[in-house]
C-alpha cells in the first residue's frame, strides 16, 4: 500500500511538472507571436510618424527647414540676411534649427464635450440645460429626455458668489425656459456655448497636420530672417562698442536688455553676460 501510494504521489508530481510546463511554452509561443505581429504591422506601416503639433523637437524643425528653404520668400530673405550680416563683419551665425528656436504648432481645438455627451448634446429631440457648472468652473451641458426634469434642474441653479450663474433650456435650438443671474455675462454666452460644443470635432490627417507644420516654420523663418536683417546694423555697433574697451573679461548687465543686446550676448559671449537681466 505504501508503495502504491508513493507511486501516486510520484505520478502526481510528474503530472504537475508536465502541466505547468505547457503553459510556459504557451506563454512563450504567446509572446513570439505578438512580437512577429508588432514587427509585421511596423513592416506595413513604415516608421513611425514624427510629432508635428504643439513644440517640435530640434529634429523635426531641422526636417522642415530644408524643405522651407525651398520657398521662394524663405529663400530671399535668407540672401538678404546673410549679405547685410557678412557686410556687417559679424560673427557667422548658421541658418538652421537652432536660428529658429522653439516652434510652436497647434493641433486641431479640442472637443468642449466628449463624443457621446456631444451627439446628445446636438439630439433636437431632447432638452438641453445649458448652465454654469461650479464643478468644471465654466459653461457646462446636461441632456434630459423630458422636459420636466430639464426644468426642474433649472429651477434649483442659483448664483454664485460673485452673483453670476443659472443657465438655459435648449429645445431644437430655441431657447425655452431660462433661470439666469448676470453679471458679466450674457444669455447669448450660453447658447453660444451649446453651439460650439455640438459642432462635429474637426478631422486632421497627418499629412494635413504636417503641412501645417511646415506652413508654421516657413512663417516663422521668414520672420526670425527678417528681425535678424534688421537688427544687424545695432548688433555691429555693440561689437565695435565692446572690442574698443574689452576689459578681459564679460561685462554682466542687469535689467531689462534691448532684443539687440539680447542677439549680441548670444553671439559673443566673451563681452556680455546678461545677469538677471528681463527680456523686452
Amino acid at each position: 500500500f505504501a508503495q502504491a501510494y508513493i507511486g501516486r504521489r510520484s505520478m502526481t508530481r510528474h503530472f504537475l511538472l508536465l502541466v505547468i510546463l505547457q503553459v510556459l511554452l504557451q506563454g512563450l509561443l504567446a509572446r513570439r507571436l505578438e512580437h512577429a505581429a508588432s514587427l509585421s504591422e511596423q513592416a506595413h506601416s513604415g516608421p513611425p510618424r514624427k510629432r508635428m503639433k504643439g513644440h517640435l523637437s530640434d529634429a523635426t524643425i531641422a526636417e522642415l527647414l530644408a524643405k522651407a528653404k525651398e520657398v521662394e520668400e524663405v529663400s530671399v530673405a535668407q540672401r538678404e540676411f546673410e549679405s547685410a550680416w557678412n557686410s556687417h563683419g559679424l560673427k557667422a551665425l548658421p541658418f538652421n534649427e537652432k536660428f529658429l528656436g522653439s516652434v510652436y504648432v497647434p493641433g486641431p481645438p479640442r472637443p468642449l464635450l466628449p463624443e457621446d455627451r456631444r451627439l446628445r448634446a446636438a439630439d433636437p429631440s431632447m432638452w438641453q440645460l445649458v448652465f454654469m457648472n461650479p464643478e468644471v468652473v465654466g459653461i457646462d451641458v446636461q441632456s434630459f429626455e423630458n422636459k420636466t426634469e430639464a426644468d426642474a434642474a433649472l429651477g434649483v441653479l442659483k448664483a454664485d458668489e460673485y452673483g453670476e450663474g443659472g443657465g438655459i433650456v435648449v429645445k431644437a435650438g430655441e431657447t425655452v425656459a431660462e433661470n439666469l443671474f448676470l453679471k458679466h455675462m450674457k444669455k447669448e454666452d450660453y447658447e453660444e456655448f451649446l453651439s460650439r460644443a455640438t459642432e462635429a470635432p474637426i478631422m486632421v490627417t497627418p499629412e494635413e497636420q504636417e503641412q501645417a507644420a511646415l506652413v508654421t516654420v516657413v512663417n516663422t523663418a521668414k520672420e526670425r530672417l527678417r528681425d535678424m536683417l534688421q537688427l544687424a546694423p545695432q548688433i555691429a555697433q555693440l561689437k565695435d562698442q565692446y572690442e574698443a574697451k574689452y576689459l578681459g573679461e564679460p561685462e554682466e548687465i542687469f535689467g531689462r536688455p534691448s532684443p539687440a543686446l539680447q542677439e549680441f550676448a548670444r553671439l559673443y559671449p566673451e563681452y556680455v553676460s546678461l545677469g538677471g537681466c528681463v527680456p523686452y
